[in-house]
């Protein structure tokens, strides 16, 4: 459903204008001519959000609502086309009640649902479609999109709490970089002109200090430059989806944060295998929808190479103890344990949320590092400075202590 703008003559010749929801064009055409107007202007209205006149951005938690909400009218029993309807209608988000619309209009073409919402909603994860794909091949559609909104938003909560442990320590680090910028910009300078630029005296660690402070004010566009590259250039990298998984592959080798996102990475994998093969996908489709789900290069090749030997028959316990070690061999033993059970699906979804809580526990324990960490390197720098303007002016004088 969209918004369109018209000028129409009423009965008496009168020019009039306003606006009306419609489906389309020729629907807003004939709801003019029932009001008995005469069209000469029709129009969808532009859409902007409130912030700026600009059009708002479809955010990953936007999604994750969106399917709960389709999910949420179908298992009430309304029909999938009803529910699009009402979606179209949503001022949730301009852009999603757009896609209804467009969704809505290709079902009644008899397109399905899948092709549709890879269509018009492409920022959705991969394995959404798929399992909307595997909802309507069981007749299952509102659990299918259930469990994907399930999915969606436990990887939106995971960012969101990586992001919250870290947003403390980053706004320390920017502080704290700030203060000792200024430091070296405006503080620092002025005892080398106490000195009269004489630093042959001076304790090696005042030597450094001061000369950085003079050489920070002498070159502070070019130093300035080189910030406004670097701001630059992780916008670049943020927007770039190589540079991003060649990032990630870095951030997995720390100690403490590699951890996070491979635990976490591994927790939405088994979560999304136990998701597809409980909606009827046989073992190497979940594999493929597990595989769309990994943010991490190193373990997508692993698990590419564990359905390569899936499909030479091989089980699939074996092949993931040789093939992706972060597993631990607890984990190995379940999947065993319920692909001789056949409740493998069951097994992999308990996987998953045993993974999810040690990511979570994981953050916790990033956060409760962090924060000290941060404080810590900052009080260093600042420490250093201060020891080393108190060290260039005790050399000036004999003080009897």
């Amino acid at each position: 459903m969209a918004i369109f703008k018209y000028k129409a003559l009423d009965r008496n010749g009168v020019t009039v204008s306003g606006e009306l929801d419609a489906l389309t064009e020729s629907d807003a055409f004939e709801v003019l001519q029932r009001r008995r107007l005469e069209a000469f202007e029709i129009g969808v209205k532009p859409e902007t959000s409130q912030l700026f006149g600009g059009t708002r951005r479809v955010k990953p938690r936007d999604m994750a609502r969106y399917v709960r909400q389709l999910a949420t009218l179908l298992s009430a029993g309304v029909t999938l086309l009803d529910a699009l309807g009402s979606l179209s209608r949503s001022n949730a988000h301009p852009k999603l009640a757009q896609a209804s619309t467009a969704i809505r209009k290709d079902l009644r073409a008899g397109t399905r649902l899948s092709v549709a919402m890879s269509t018009h909603l492409p920022q959705l994860p991969r394995y959404v479609p798929r399992l909307a794909e595997l909802g309507e091949a069981t007749g299952q559609s509102a659990k299918a999109l259930t469990d994907a909104a399930d999915r969606m938003e436990y990887e939106d909560e995971m960012r969101s709490e990586i992001s919250t442990a870290l947003a403390y320590p980053m706004f320390l680090a920017v502080v704290g970089g700030v203060i000792t910028f200024l430091m070296f910009l405006f503080i620092v300078p002025r005892f080398d002109q106490m000195l009269a630029g004489n630093r042959d005296n001076l304790p090696l660690m005042s030597k450094a200090v001061i000369g950085a402070g003079v050489g920070l004010k002498n070159n502070v566009f070019a130093v300035l430059l080189v910030f406004a590259a670097l701001i630059a250039g992780s916008v670049y990298i943020s927007r770039n989806e190589d540079l991003k998984a060649t990032m990630r592959s870095w951030l997995e080798g720390l100690p403490v944060v590699g951890p996070v996102l491979v635990q976490s990475d591994l927790g939405g994998w088994a979560r999304t295998m136990g998701i597809a093969l409980d909606n009827g996908a046989d073992l190497l489709s979940a594999l493929q929808l597990g595989e769309y789900g990994l943010r991490s290069a190193r373990l997508k090749a692993g698990m590419r190479v564990v359905r390569s030997e899936i499909r030479a028959g091989r089980n699939l316990d074996e092949v993931l103890e040789e093939n992706v070690p972060d597993f631990d061999p607890l984990t190995i033993d379940l999947v065993r344990t319920g692909r001789a059970s056949g409740g493998l699906a069951d097994m992999l979804l308990f996987v998953g949320k045993t993974q999810e809580a040690e990511t979570r526990e994981l953050t916790k324990r990033l956060s409760t590092l962090a924060e000290p960490i941060a404080i810590m390197l900052i009080a260093g720098i600042v420490g250093t400075i201060v020891i080393s303007i108190v060290m260039a002016m005790t050399s000036l004088y004999d003080f009897a202590i």
